[in-house]
């Protein structure tokens, strides 16, 4: 429900629906007595007002449409187009444009009932009730839109919707990484049977609401050792079913069905999916001569993955017969960071806050999890080395690493 309410069409559809079923029941309503206004409502004041509204929003519907097109292209060019479905959800945009269309049909639907002249006074007057109230909503909903639509398509807003959606699925995998589910260590040995990806794809969804139901019926239990978000070739495993008698293909087909992939990520349930859209944003922020914006990413980032170590998770198991591995810090740490490497060693400024931002991390870690951070952190260090320009610049980075080890340690 939540992916058909991003869409597009959902919100205008919503509204015309909504303004045909007040008029219809003005209709409905006028035939009983009703006191509470002293004058007729004159039938041309209404007819001229309903007018405004059919000829001016058609033309702030359009305008408004292709305002955001221009906005989603903006912020795609110098963003990441990755975003675009995120910007997509903009509530103020979607709103907007959304009471444009609905004022729309209500004028429409409101001038054919008048001219066909099925409304008494009491149908006039709840007419032009509504039709004041609707003149009040168009106008406060076009004063705060245009601020909003103004500041979409620009890098800052475009990095701090990025960075809510990055900050949100964390904190909510943080709270529950197992998704309901057992914490996978290992494949009990019955006779567990892969499930392979069978296409070159994303692992994009995995309805384990039903895939418990199934567990239960034909008494087995699913090892599942992939994530949403990451991507597939058809020879790879997504999960282990175990049982301890033998599944008919047709149960097994059914098992198969809750595991969803596509073509594309998508934002539902992919705690990585935000981070990788902010290290896409630094990356094409360096090549705009921009380091200030990947310093500002590399922050956020650090900020965002501070959630792994102040939040406690849950231990409620929810699907007993399901078992999901969780995220390792080797694949959070190269979804943040590895496009910042990539392309952003050659600058002293960029390459001493990711030194920071990375022994800030591996300050708060143990054991393994300790260990690779520190082996990525150096791994930075040594290309950045080899891709600054300047010896000066190289000695100056090797000083600030002594010193930050020094302070850290």
């Amino acid at each position: 429900m939540s992916i058909i309410r991003g869409k597009l069409w959902f919100q205008p559809l919503t509204y015309s629906i909504l303004a045909v079923i007040s008029i219809y029941s003005y209709y409905l309503l006028q035939n009983y007595e009703f006191s509470f206004y002293p004058y007729k409502v004159n039938l041309e004041t209404v007819n001229h007002l309903l007018s405004i509204i059919t000829t001016t929003m058609l033309t702030i519907t359009v305008f408004a449409v292709s305002s955001i097109v221009s906005a989603y292209n903006s912020a795609s060019s110098v963003g990441t187009p990755r975003i675009l479905n995120l910007l997509l959800r903009d509530s103020s945009s979607q709103n907007a444009h959304s009471k444009f269309i609905g004022a729309f049909i209500y004028g429409v639907i409101a001038t054919i009932g008048i001219k066909s002249e099925i409304f008494n006074q009491n149908g006039i007057f709840f007419i032009f009730i509504t039709t004041i109230l609707v003149f009040i909503i168009v106008i406060s909903t076009f004063i705060i839109w245009i601020d909003d639509i103004v500041k979409l398509g620009q890098v800052r807003t475009s990095l701090a919707r990025s960075e809510k959606y990055a900050y949100e699925n964390i904190k909510k995998y943080v709270k529950d990484p197992y998704m309901g589910c057992n914490k996978f260590t290992v494949v009990k040995k019955l006779k567990s049977v892969p499930i392979y990806a069978g296409k070159y794809s994303f692992l994009t969804g995995i309805s384990l609401e039903n895939l418990n139901i199934l567990c239960e019926k034909i008494n087995a239990k699913v090892y599942i050792i992939r994530r949403n978000g990451e991507h597939l070739i058809s020879s790879d495993v997504v999960a282990y079913v175990s049982s301890s008698k033998p599944i008919s293909q047709e149960r097994f087909d059914e098992v198969v069905k809750n595991f969803i992939f596509s073509q594309e990520r998508s934002y539902s349930e992919d705690s990585l999916f935000g981070l990788t859209i902010l290290s896409e944003i630094s990356a094409k922020a360096f090549f705009n001569n921009d380091p200030g914006t990947v310093i500002k990413v590399i922050d956020s980032l650090t900020d965002i993955l501070d959630c792994l170590f102040e939040i406690k998770p849950s231990q409620n198991v929810i699907y007993k017969n399901l078992y999901v591995k969780e995220i390792a810090i080797e694949e959070i740490i190269k979804s943040s960071f590895e496009n910042i490497r990539s392309y952003g060693s050659s600058n002293i400024l960029v390459a001493k806050r990711l030194q920071k931002s990375l022994a800030h991390i591996a300050k708060q870690l143990q054991n393994d999890e300790k260990k690779f951070v520190l082996e990525y952190l150096n791994n930075c260090f040594e290309q950045a080395k080899a891709q600054l320009s300047q010896v000066f610049e190289k000695n100056e980075l090797e000083k600030f690493v002594k010193e930050l080890q020094h302070n850290t340690n």
